[in-house]
């Protein structure tokens, strides 16, 4: 068995997002979950997040603070995120699908 090959793809203080080179899987931590990922599973996620819009999805909690409920592709996980995790996922998503693109326009171009 060939150990997996991570690349960093995002990494902030909570927020890892890394790509195997092996089985090709995308991992992702955020707070304390931690999620594996194909890549197609990967940039539905990243479609989900880009095109939601907070204002418009978002559900008043008890707390008095809004919430976005976000289905993760995994039919029994959803994120319940504020409006400042919110941001946060979504940016560190982005970014992580622009660096795995850049990635394989790398890798093509190498082949």
């Amino acid at each position: 068995m060939i150990p997996c090959k991570p690349t960093l793809l995002f990494d902030q203080e909570r927020f890892c997002i890394a790509h195997c080179q092996h089985c090709q899987r995308l991992g992702l931590t955020f707070q304390n979950l931690l999620m594996g990922f194909t890549r197609d599973e990967f940039i539905a996620l990243c479609r989900t997040l880009h095109d939601a819009d907070f204002e418009q999805r978002s559900t008043p909690m008890p707390n008095g603070e809004s919430y976005l409920v976000i289905n993760t592709g995994h039919p029994d996980i959803q994120f319940s995120l504020s409006r400042t995790e919110f941001g946060l996922l979504r940016n560190g998503l982005l970014h992580a699908l622009r660096r795995l693109n850049l990635y394989q326009q790398l890798k093509n171009q190498a082949n």
